[in-house]
């Protein structure tokens, strides 16, 4: 019984420490949205190459960087992974505050999104194997409420930092001459990522694997073959989600700054509490309801919950898009935000049940980069379309925000109702 207590007890500080990661993760590759005011005055930037540099960056490079890591997660030692991800990802957001023009800085996003790409592959892979299947639901819940902290920080830390540097501008930086205030937050919230990679690399382990690596041979692309159906189905879904996910995270702080007038540290802030609050609760909550329902063994019962999240999302948008102030603005994206939080929190056990252990990390990284190509690379960029050229009025970002949001619930929404009608909702259920 005490090896027991105690195996559960390292089960549950490795999600812990993947956790933090997370968090970290997010942070730094959100943190862009906060500094868009100054970074686009200083650097003479457009929407449009804002939205490049906040999604397209990073998710492209994300993407190509993300099936070789999933596969390599699904082979070699997946804590050493994570070590050298967040090692690469946080010296390029330190790079990030010594750009000289939107050409620099590109490249510097492209580093982040390699290195991020490392991260979830191998730590679903690892919670897979450190919980059995009716227990997912609470650890990956974590994951993600990780990531709504993140998202959430970047906003709230980055508001902090923009109100303290508005009073104490001169922070000496090395190698900087003309100090600002973008450069100094990309370079602040790049150091922390060292210490959470030393933390990974003395104080976790690599677990045993469900299935050993020598066994980990079928063709990941001939399963997607054969289960094309219901798989398309499901990373549609996600990526929808985040697409929504990531138009709201990374443009709402600008929209409250624009639109409504909010400085823009308050606006990180404000912002940043909303999310953290409601994406976290909702990401929690998705987790525990998930697995009460798997454990009483209810049909599909990890389908039901995202079924009954998307219509949140929807109504959020519809009060986003006429949202005539601040407050409302906000009240449309809590209740969005929230639904976002268990849409994505129920997406992770839902692929672990379509996809066999000895491919979770190649499962993770085809949902990662559909995810983030779909959701990082064309959410944000959406807006700036509909904004600059549908619009051609930069005070409606708001409704560019709320059309992004409610156009991807109802297609997510669809798109589970039609995994749900499938002949093979589940590809078998494993463990």
């Amino acid at each position: 019984m005490r090896t027991e207590s105690a195996g559960a007890l390292r089960a549950w500080y490795t999600v812990f420490v993947l956790a933090l990661a997370t968090f970290l993760s997010y942070v730094d590759r959100g943190v862009i949205a906060v500094v868009v005011p100054s970074l686009k005055a200083d650097l003479h930037l457009t929407d449009l190459e804002i939205s490049l540099l906040q999604g397209l960056s990073f998710s492209v490079f994300f993407a190509l960087a993300g099936l070789p890591l999933g596969r390599l997660a699904d082979r070699w030692h997946r804590r050493n992974l994570i070590v050298i991800g967040v090692s690469l990802w946080s010296v390029m957001t330190i790079f990030c505050g010594y750009a000289q023009n939107f050409g620099q800085l590109l490249i510097a996003r492209m580093g982040v999104g390699i290195g991020e790409a490392a991260l979830i592959p191998a730590a679903a892979s690892i919670i897979a194997d450190l919980f059995p299947p009716s227990s997912r639901g609470r650890p990956m819940s974590f994951i993600v409420a990780a990531s709504s902290f993140g998202a959430a920080g970047a906003s709230l830390l980055g508001g902090m930092l923009l109100l303290y540097l508005a009073h104490n501008p001169h922070i000496p930086l090395p190698l900087i001459t003309q100090p600002a205030d973008w450069r100094t937050t990309f370079v602040l919230f790049g150091l922390p990522g060292p210490l959470v990679a030393l933390l990974l690399l003395t104080t976790t382990v690599e677990p045993r694997r469900i299935t050993p690596r020598q066994e980990a041979a079928p063709s990941f692309f001939k399963f997607l073959r054969e289960h094309r159906f219901p798989l398309a189905c499901a990373y549609a879904s996600f990526a929808l989600n985040f697409m929504v996910g990531y138009a709201t995270a990374l443009w709402s702080p600008t929209v409250l700054s624009r639109v409504y007038g909010v400085s823009a540290g308050h606006a990180g802030i404000q912002f940043g509490l909303t999310l953290m609050l409601t994406n976290v609760a909702g990401g929690v909550i998705s987790g525990f309801i998930g697995d009460r329902l798997s454990k009483r063994g209810v049909p599909n019962a990890r389908l039901r919950i995202p079924l009954t999240a998307a219509p949140l999302v929807a109504v959020g948008g519809i009060i986003m898009l006429s949202a005539s102030s601040a407050t409302a603005y906000l009240i449309g994206y809590s209740i969005a935000g929230f639904g976002l939080g268990v849409l994505i929190a129920s997406s992770y056990p839902l692929l672990f049940e379509m996809v066999p252990s000895a491919m979770r990390g190649q499962g993770t990284a085809i949902y990662m980069i559909v995810g983030n190509i779909v959701g990082m690379g064309m959410g944000p960029l959406c807006v700036a379309i509909l904004t600059q050229l549908v619009f051609r009025n930069d005070m409606m970002a708001y409704a560019s925000v709320g059309i992004i949001t409610l156009s991807g619930a109802i297609g997510s929404f669809g798109l589970m109702l039609l995994l749900r009608r499938s002949p093979e909702p589940m590809a078998s259920g494993f463990p």
